[in-house]
């Protein structure tokens, strides 16, 4: 039985939510303080791949390094984050065919809907250098940078293999290295390695192997009294480091002890989260959040709330807010129930009879 962790649930959810809120605070009026103020917390995206790695690695750290069981692995977490890309992607596709049209206008037109870059996106490979700019979903960077830690997944394996602990903090220590390396010099923000998302698939790669070491360590330590509470306070803590614009270092530090204390607070065996229970149904589609929420801001913001409501006033525009954020979720756990988990079972089922076909035909011949 697979265990269950609430907390990184719930601060994946939370995650989500302060990314979403950050994204249509862009269309409130005179957005640059309260934009700048959001911007504080992007760090907290990290959050999101080391869990990630956290998790890979807890439910497949024991598999044995093999082309076969590769290949299945990449199978199920494609048939796991597929459809969700596909289906938002194709509302942006749809879009742009509009704006090119010219039945739709759009300053985006040659930048975040250029149709040349949707081969880059259909194949996940936008976050790994290929473009200048984010298009169509643009959070679907994320999508693009996660897959490709599923590639280097055999990478992380066989650091496990030679060194345990040590060899994964080798390959962490590797990673920020190489990327250090590749951004000497770099002047812009969106340059250095921990902010860039054009390429962000070798920062996500650097988190995800970050994610599998504390599972690791995790797994040596004993659970202290109160961890709960420890680990929510140390969240807090990592909030402070974020305001305080903490180098990257520490924050990353922090927030692997923050997700240490999450994880030994759930395997404890006490269910000290079992209170976070009733918010799990949303928590456990908080990244159908994260990537549905562009949709509802197309429709929302640059739609209605620009084209429709036309309102230049603060107060309204932050009333209006709650509306866009609950369908969102709304579609987020309409979307995981009624089209990503089917859909996925058949990308699974179809990717699995092409594989042992081609199995027996390699095998006859």
């Amino acid at each position: 039985m697979r265990q269950t962790y609430r907390l990184f649930g719930v601060w994946r959810l939370l995650a989500a939510m302060l990314v979403m809120a950050y994204h249509f605070a862009h269309s409130a009026p005179n957005p640059g303080p309260v934009v700048e103020w959001f911007e504080h917390m992007l760090p907290l995206l990290d959050m999101f791949f080391i869990m990630s790695g956290f998790l890979i690695f807890e439910h497949y750290g024991r598999m044995e390094n093999t082309g076969e069981n590769y290949i299945r692995f990449l199978i199920k977490r494609l048939s796991r984050l597929y459809p969700l890309h596909l289906i938002t992607l194709s509302f942006f596709v749809a879009f742009a065919v509009a704006v090119h049209a010219g039945l739709l206008h759009s300053e985006g037109a040659e930048t975040r809907y250029d149709l040349s870059a949707l081969p880059a996106n259909l194949l996940l490979i936008q976050a790994w250098g290929v473009d200048s700019e984010l298009t169509f979903n643009y959070v679907s960077w994320s999508l693009s940078a996660e897959w490709f830690a599923y590639l280097l997944f055999p990478v992380v394996l066989f650091a496990f293999a030679r060194g345990r602990a040590l060899g994964l903090a080798l390959l962490v220590g590797v990673i920020i290295l190489a990327l250090e390396v590749a951004d000497h010099g770099a002047t812009d923000k969106y340059d250095q390695w921990f902010n860039t998302k054009l390429w962000a698939a070798y920062r996500v790669a650097e988190d995800f192997s970050f994610g599998a070491f504390l599972c690791v360590v995790t797994r040596q330590l004993k659970v202290p009294p109160r961890c709960q509470w420890l680990a929510w306070g140390m969240l807090g803590i990592v909030f402070v480091a974020m305001f305080s614009d903490a180098s990257i270092f520490l924050t990353l530090a922090l927030f692997g002890v923050a997700i240490v204390l999450a994880a030994l607070a759930d395997r404890s065996g006490k269910d000290e989260t079992a209170w976070l229970e009733p918010i799990m149904p949303v928590a456990t589609v908080s990244f159908g959040v994260y990537l549905w929420h562009p949709v509802i801001e197309l429709f929302a913001y640059s739609l209605l709330w620009k084209r429709v409501i036309g309102v230049d006033d603060p107060a309204a525009f932050w009333l209006f807010m709650p509306f866009p954020v609950l369908v969102t979720i709304v579609v987020a756990l309409v979307s995981a129930r009624r089209f990503e988990l089917p859909a996925g079972k058949w990308i699974e089922t179809s990717l699995t009879a092409l594989v042992q076909a081609r199995g027996r035909l390699r095998s006859k011949v």
